[in-house]
């Protein structure tokens, strides 16, 4: 049985990455289910097994696997309950550690190319938008939270009379559009290196350290 429910989640895998790459070189409307199953190497049978709902369920599936980079800054709060002093600081840790970890992933990395070409989500796919909307505020809305709390706890001080919640929508567009170029042309930086540079220069433009973040 187990090795049955192995090779079922290594099907449902194959599936996902063939969708990945087709919905990229093909555009989300011009791949078929059956252009799916071909390039997984399985049945139509299994992608409707496993995707019933066929290009709908994947991208579910794929959301959820970016998802996981809202939930790690959601961690990033706890963090802040333990460290109030610093919880600035523990937000540039987890995001350089955020960009390091997508620089090594390839499936994270098509699935961020994929959902940053936002037209071909209309119709029946239209939802896609909403939960990217939605993914968008919360990471906002925690990064607002974060700038608030160190703001409160004379960790840092806005720039420029910004608010909170100011700060926490360009921090967050800068960091959108950095990515964005990287996956477009990985040439211009290299990102597993740069991680740091790239936060910290960003968080700077944002920010004042009142005594310096906490390594």
């Amino acid at each position: 049985m187990r090795k049955t429910k192995e090779e079922a989640e290594l099907t449902r895998q194959s599936l996902m990455n063939a969708a990945e790459h087709l919905f990229i070189e093909k555009g989300l409307s011009r791949t078929t289910h059956n252009d799916i199953a071909t390039r997984a190497g399985v049945t139509r049978g299994a992608l409707n097994w496993h995707f019933p709902e066929g290009k709908t369920s994947i991208l579910a599936a794929l959301l959820e696997r970016k998802r996981q980079m809202t939930e790690r800054l959601a961690a990033h709060l706890a963090q802040c309950e333990q460290l109030a002093h610093a919880p600035v600081s523990i937000m540039r840790l987890t995001l350089v550690q955020d960009l390091e970890s997508l620089s090594r992933d390839s499936r994270l990395q098509r699935i961020l190319l994929l959902t940053s070409s936002r037209n071909e989500f209309i119709g029946e796919f239209a939802w896609v938008n909403d939960q990217l909307d939605l993914h968008t505020q919360e990471c906002r809305d925690m990064m607002s939270h974060t700038f608030r709390r160190g703001v409160d706890c004379g960790e840092i001080a806005l720039r420029h009379d910004l608010t909170p919640a100011m700060a926490a929508s360009m921090l967050l567009s800068c960091i959108k559009g950095v990515v964005t170029d990287w996956l477009l042309k990985q040439t211009l930086f290299e990102l597993s290196h740069d991680s740091e540079k790239v936060v910290s220069t960003l968080l700077d433009s944002v920010v004042i350290w009142q005594y310096g973040p906490v390594s």
